[in-house]
């Protein structure tokens, strides 16, 4: 509750007051060393008055806080300054003489009536500066405690957004094993032991908000050969990333969005393949295929909005771009 800056800006704003106050009462006929001894008094006063108002305010914080009982808590500070200021007052006026009213030379009323309401206006002005001060520093608290709050909610959601995956590649690779042995049991069981390598690196890199590329792009290879096996010929990838860029951090299974939309959303035949690059233009990381739509197709509708709402909790400036155009479509996400 000690603060030394407080004490001195109150010290000082007392100084200046009670030196307006000595002019104001002086006597021509009054020593020097009168007046010096009327400013230090007068400051005093003025200091345990302002204490007073800020003692009571931080006890009564906690029974009217700022935001929730703001009437209550400024017409509670109003009626205790103008009390505190009546009671200060009193006993001020008892000793007052002493210090700088010489006997015989009595401030006339006029004089008195003006400096009680330099007193009065000080005690306004303060309760003011406090209310304002309050204001401020609650406000302060509540916006750090309101970004903790959403923080949280935010790592909530990301955890939340990264338990959409398991599902959907789930649900995704079975339908793709289901078929897959329907035609050749062989492929099957090989495909079943790739899918085992991939959903182990699926599990290990949810537990992580960002990896490296070199990681991503070691996955994509060996989750693109699962989809090999099915679509042969009709699914031909290029990746183009420099080696300079794989030390560069990505959200987990954000390559694996990009081409899981490629693939659900185009046919892929050995007559008309789906072609899929993968490479880097500036900072971003580009997944480009040509277009080549279903008629129809399954959607979950969580994999662009999934990666953006990622991207937008690791970095609110970090935006995925999308470009597409009559023949092809392109995802840009950054690199952080």
């Amino acid at each position: 509750m000690f603060d030394y800056r407080r004490i001195l800006i109150e010290l000082l704003s007392a100084f200046l007051i009670s030196v307006l106050m000595i002019l104001i009462l002086r006597d021509e006929d009054s020593p020097v060393a009168l007046q010096a001894r009327g400013v230090t008094f007068s400051a005093i006063v003025l200091v345990l008055l302002c204490e007073g108002i800020f003692i009571f305010d931080a006890i009564i914080s906690k029974r009217f806080p700022w935001h929730e009982a703001i009437r209550k808590r400024m017409a509670s500070l109003f009626i205790f300054a103008m009390t505190w200021l009546a009671v200060i007052g009193f006993f001020a006026k008892l000793i007052a003489a002493y210090f700088f009213v010489p006997v015989g030379h009595e401030p006339e009323p006029e004089r008195i009536n003006v400096a009680i309401t330099i007193y009065i206006l000080f005690a306004i002005i303060y309760v003011i500066v406090l209310i304002g001060h309050n204001f401020h520093v609650t406000l302060n608290r509540y916006i750090v405690e309101n970004e903790r709050l959403n923080r949280q909610k935010l790592e909530l959601d990301y955890s939340a957004l990264q338990d959409q995956i398991n599902p959907h590649f789930l649900f995704n690779n079975l339908s793709t094993l289901m078929a897959l042995i329907r035609q050749d049991a062989d492929a099957a069981v090989k495909f079943a032991g790739d899918f085992t390598d991939v959903y182990r690196y699926v599990l290990m890199s949810t537990r992580h908000k960002t990896i490296t590329l070199h990681e991503e792009v070691e996955f994509i290879r060996s989750y693109l050969g699962l989809h090999g096996q099915r679509l042969g010929e009709g699914l031909l990838v290029g990746i183009h990333v420099d080696d300079a860029y794989l030390s560069r951090k990505v959200p987990p299974l954000c390559l694996q969005f990009l081409v899981e939309n490629a693939i659900k959303h185009n046919v892929a035949t050995s007559t008309k393949p789906l072609q899929i690059d993968i490479s880097v233009e500036g900072n971003k990381l580009c997944v480009t295929n040509n277009l080549q739509r279903k008629t129809s197709t399954y959607s979950t509708n969580t994999g662009l909005s999934n990666l953006s709402r990622r991207y937008a909790f690791l970095d609110s400036n970090a935006d995925v771009e999308v470009d597409s155009g009559a023949d092809y479509f392109k995802v840009k996400v950054p690199m952080l």
